[in-house]
């Protein structure tokens, strides 16, 4: 509440001098925050029964009424008299902004763990039945390990699409001929997906849009709530109620006194459960603070709830004559709470799919192709060096048997 004239005090201040000036009222502002030490407290039910906050000065009569508009609930109106809706309010939430796809690990993302394991398992077992056709079918001249390495490498290569051997089998033939089938849909799969995602992928995504989808979040511990105070919110359903309550036992909510900490806390994972205004919000999702990243969603199945100034108990004749004159001003109050210099209509964030052209890049695309391929590089540098030492041994213990045989046969 301003201490002086000022000619932007905040859009419900503005409101609130305008219907005084109408009623020729005298009124004067209590700093509640010195005064009685409330701060971000509107006002909670307490166990016994009474209200903290605002409503609870409402309710002790310790001030005539309230500043700014709050949210009518049938527990407040029973303590304070309410004057006419001024504003409605959409049940929200603040979360960080998540960041756009990652491309730079996106050779294995169209197959889930399960299937990579399970083609690896596939080309492994089909290798085997090879070498054992191989071993019973043909005759090799090269040694066992020689051919199942190359059992391994042309199966790998059939599941890549490319040319395969002439069978020499019947049973491999059909061994061969299934698989091919089955890579042929796989692969197609692979690079549909693989196309899709360079050339449509979502700008963002977001972990849930409804309260339902937050307490499944809360319930596995993947995210949190934080707020000023610890306080519960309202559910939209009565088995949100219930399940938002058993999420909260056993992760609780992460409370800090300022602006500032709070919204560094929603920049760790946390998710900030609050209401705001319906016509600030014309979209699902909108950015909140470009400063901290943070965006807030509009949670369109929650409960719309309505807010107007409230009047201490013992001043219901005042709230009605307060009324008469709002009900002249109730027409205009949208154009002033959403213009500037006060809350204007927030920027929706673009959560749609977008064709687009992506040139590949290594940082941003084909870093994890590169790695797999340095790993390969030193790979076979490590197998290089290795047969290396072999051979120059082996062929060391061939000279040396040679040179033996010599001797014993000069010998004789």
């Amino acid at each position: 509440m301003p201490q002086k004239p000022c000619k932007k005090p905040g859009s419900e201040v503005e409101v609130l001098e305008m219907v005084m000036k109408i009623l020729d009222w005298q009124w004067e502002t209590v700093d509640t925050e010195r005064e009685f030490n409330v701060l971000n407290d509107y006002g909670t039910l307490q166990p016994d029964g009474n209200f903290s906050g605002i409503m609870g000065l409402l309710a002790e009569d310790k001030i005539d009424m309230s500043g700014t508009v709050m949210s009518i609930t049938p527990s407040r109106m029973a303590v304070a008299h309410f004057t006419f809706p001024v504003r409605y309010f959409q049940q929200v939430y603040i979360t960080r902004n998540p960041p756009e796809n990652d491309f730079r690990n996106f050779i294995f993302t169209p197959f889930s763990t399960e299937v990579w394991l399970i083609l690896l398992a596939i080309m492994f077992g089909v290798s085997t039945m090879k070498f054992i056709c191989d071993v019973c079918w043909d005759r090799q001249t090269r040694s066992k390990l020689n051919t199942y390495a190359y059992d391994v490498m042309e199966t790998f290569g059939q599941m890549l699409s490319q040319g395969i051997r002439d069978p020499t089998a019947i049973s491999t033939m059909f061994l061969e001929g299934f698989l091919l089938i089955s890579m042929f849909n796989i692969s197609q799969y692979y690079q549909t997906f693989m196309n899709s995602h360079l050339t449509a992928p979502p700008t963002s995504q977001i972990s849930f849009y409804h309260q339902n989808q937050l307490i499944d979040l809360l319930l596995k511990k993947e995210t949190y709530l934080t707020f000023y105070f610890n306080y519960t919110p309202e559910g939209s359903t009565k088995k949100n109620e219930e399940d938002l309550k058993r999420a909260l036992n056993i992760n609780p909510i992460v409370t800090h006194d300022n602006t500032e900490d709070v919204a560094r806390e929603i920049q760790k994972g946390g998710v900030m459960y609050s209401t705001y205004d319906i016509e600030l919000l014309p979209q699902v999702v909108s950015v909140y603070d470009r400063s901290f990243n943070l965006i807030i969603i509009k949670d369109t199945t929650g409960v719309v709830s309505q807010a107007g100034y409230a009047f201490s108990s013992s001043n219901k004749k005042l709230c009605r004559m307060f009324n008469k004159a709002l009900m002249k001003m109730l027409p205009g109050i949208p154009t002033i709470t959403s213009r500037p210099p006060y809350e204007s209509k927030a920027q929706g964030l673009d959560t749609t799919v977008q064709v687009k052209k992506i040139k590949l890049s290594l940082s941003t695309h084909l870093q994890q192709l590169f790695y797999i391929y340095l790993v390969g590089c030193g790979i076979s540098f490590t197998v290089f060096v290795i047969e290396k030492v072999y051979n120059r041994r082996t062929n060391f213990n061939k000279r040396k048997v040679s040179l033996v045989n010599k001797s014993n046969t000069g010998d004789k």
